[in-house]
């Protein structure tokens, strides 16, 4: 399985072409958005570019970000090959696939959790099968995927869920700063950059891993 892997576009349609272009280039078979597609927008907002990068042909999985607003993240596209990860389970080409929208912390933005509240939304989608793929808009707590330069913004609580049930790759988003891969018990951590700055991943899952962080543009 190919994946294209964006986060954070915060609204930047330029961006949302080149998407397009690039799952059209490397013929991936999927595209995973880890969030903030929006900055402050409408639920409209996020279909509209949802939308424009379904055009592509692709499957598209998505969870909403903190920038995002919070009716996203019960929001059910009618567009069958578009799925809204956030506290659901999707099986896509023998893998499933769990997701998690929303930050930790206090900004001031749309979409915000305790760990609390975050430790407990976890529960309910223990995942059914092995090999699972995790799809957060939160990156794990305390490492350089989630460092802003400044802090770690990253979650605690999505951290103890990746140590317990090992799933086999972690894409996440949030941290702008912390673009990079780490493993964490045997798992493949994904943070690709923003995507509104030209920054991507394409991501093979076979029995391996293999990421490859590049450019939209």
């Amino acid at each position: 399985m190919r994946i294209l892997h964006v986060s954070d576009i915060h609204g930047n349609m330029a961006a949302v072409e080149k998407i397009v272009d690039k799952s059209n280039e490397f013929k991936v078979s999927l595209v995973v958005v880890t969030g903030d597609l929006t900055h402050f927008g409408e639920v409209e907002d996020a279909e509209t570019i949802l939308e424009k990068i379904s055009q592509s042909g692709r499957d598209v999985f998505f969870v909403p970000g903190n920038c995002d607003p919070r009716a996203l993240l019960r929001w059910s596209p009618v567009n069958p090959h578009i799925k809204n990860l956030h506290l659901n389970s999707v099986e896509y080409m023998g893998r499933e696939f769990i997701g998690l929208g929303g930050a930790v912390g206090s900004y001031g933005t749309l979409i915000e959790f305790t760990e609390e509240e975050v430790e407990e939304a976890l529960k309910s989608i223990a995942p059914l099968k092995s090999g699972f793929i995790f799809v957060s808009h939160s990156p794990p707590y305390g490492l350089e995927i989630d460092y802003t330069g400044v802090k770690h913004i990253g979650s605690k609580a999505v951290k103890k869920f990746i140590e317990l049930h090992h799933p086999k790759l972690v894409l996440c988003g949030h941290a702008h700063e912390g673009r990079g891969i780490v493993e964490i018990s045997g798992t493949v951590v994904v943070n690709s950059g923003p995507a509104k700055n030209g920054y991507c991943s394409i991501v093979e899952v076979g029995e391996d891993v293999e990421v490859q962080l590049t450019m939209l543009y």
